[in-house]
């Protein structure tokens, strides 16, 4: 009887060690969040034009400053008239986010003669804040790179403008 007791005793020991383990268990349900920011959209305003230039037996380039007043320089050729940044605006964002914008990926300029190189893109603001109530323009210039008596025509080529939330 004696070891009977005993073993009992052992049983419930044990049973009472399995049971004590839950009770230092807890469990505590948290919150999970996230703030979706509007989609950035992108609009073009006007097209990066280097104007009317002449050719020259040399060739030469045209570069044009990425500002509201910028005006063609012109090395090797002449800059006859006209030509103007090309400007962009952000139309949608969350207000009060800064937006990162970068220019690339220029293709050159193909027309009725050789194609004209396109590089040097730089923008006028590399970020802005945006704000719904009052737009910011943002302008890009570039260089283009005449050939040696260059074919007379119309010429044009593309880049990219990309805006993204930092």
């Amino acid at each position: 009887m004696i070891n009977k007791m005993k073993l009992a005793l052992a049983g419930a020991i044990v049973a009472t060690g399995m049971v004590s383990n839950a009770a230092y268990a807890a469990t505590e349900q948290a919150d999970a969040t996230v703030q979706v920011l509007s989609a950035v959209q992108l609009s073009a305003v006007s097209t990066l034009n280097f104007g009317v230039v002449a050719a020259s037996a040399a060739g030469g380039t045209v570069t044009l400053g990425a500002s509201a007043a910028a005006i063609p320089v012109a090395t090797g050729v002449i800059a006859i008239s006209g030509g103007s940044a090309g400007s962009f605006q952000v139309t949608q964002a969350t207000n009060g986010e800064l937006i990162d914008l970068t220019v690339g990926n220029a293709a050159p300029l193909t027309g009725p003669g050789a194609n004209i190189a396109l590089s040097g893109l730089t923008l006028s603001n590399n970020n802005i804040t945006f704000s719904s109530s009052s737009l910011q323009t943002v302008y890009v210039g570039g260089t283009i790179s005449l050939n040696p008596n260059q074919a007379s025509g119309t010429y044009t080529g593309t880049f990219d403008v990309t805006a993204e939330y930092q």
